[in-house]
């Protein structure tokens, strides 16, 4: 098996910020929805 000494796996470095942004816009989706439902009316 070979091992190229510079392979960088960034995967971690992605989930972490899709993580972060996971848990910043589950808990305000509900208040952007209910101000598109005010500005629509």
């Amino acid at each position: 098996m070979a091992h190229n000494e510079d392979f960088r796996d960034e995967s971690g470095v992605k989930m972490g910020w899709l993580a972060v942004i996971t848990f910043v816009a589950v808990p305000v989706l509900p208040a952007v929805l209910a101000w598109y439902k005010f500005f629509a009316a």
